[in-house]
């Protein structure tokens, strides 16, 4: 609770990791036990030198996210709970390496990324699925009835929505560069009236 006051107060976790990376001493030291202890009570790990382009997206705050050092997140990623983006360190594996995710990437719920493997731009991963290997842009990742996986790869002038909606009480918003917009898109405010009623 403690950790959460101090992280919010310093404009948020991703603000305390880009600080303390670019600090040197006592003050490194302060920020990244902050960090650190942020994750802890929210059940995470999100390494200090993870890369990311951007802030990403957490429609659910940091809980229950695991990312290993040397990952690679793209600008404008929606990351949801339980999702695990892992290196693998068998030198004699054939995924060995760290995962690379592109930009706008939707990566929902108990997703795990393990190995080498690149993540294109534009992909929406659904809830469950297991990934070692690349996925091109512009695809939907999504696990079928039977277990299996199917990966669908979309022409790119029929764009993979992987926006993050969300109502703010007067207005449907997105998630764009960091930040929140508000949406604009008449077909999709449709849809999410049909289904939201607001």
């Amino acid at each position: 609770m403690i950790a959460r006051a101090l992280v919010n107060s310093l404009g948020g976790i991703f603000e305390v990791k880009k600080m303390a990376n670019a600090s040197g001493g006592i003050k490194r030291k302060f920020l990244t036990i902050l960090y650190y202890a942020y994750q802890y009570e929210n059940s995470s790990s999100v390494n200090i030198v993870t890369e990311f382009a951007g802030k990403p997206c957490l429609p659910h705050d940091l809980k229950a996210i695991f990312i290993s050092g040397p990952a690679k997140i793209g600008k404008d990623c929606v990351i949801f709970h339980n999702v695990t983006i892992n290196a693998v360190n068998h030198t004699d594996d054939k995924n060995f390496g760290a995962p690379v995710i592109g930009d706008e990437c939707y990566i929902s719920p108990s997703v795990t990324i393990m190995g080498g493997c690149k993540i294109g731009n534009r992909v929406r991963i659904e809830a469950n699925a297991s990934i070692c290997e690349d996925i091109p842009d512009n695809s939907i990742v999504r696990v079928l009835n039977d277990g299996r996986q199917e990966v669908v790869t979309y022409p790119k002038e029929k764009p993979v929505d992987t926006k993050y909606y969300s109502h703010d009480g007067s207005k449907w918003i997105c998630n764009k560069n960091g930040g929140w917009v508000e949406v604009e898109d008449e077909e999709k405010l449709k849809k999410l009236f049909i289904m939201y009623g607001k």
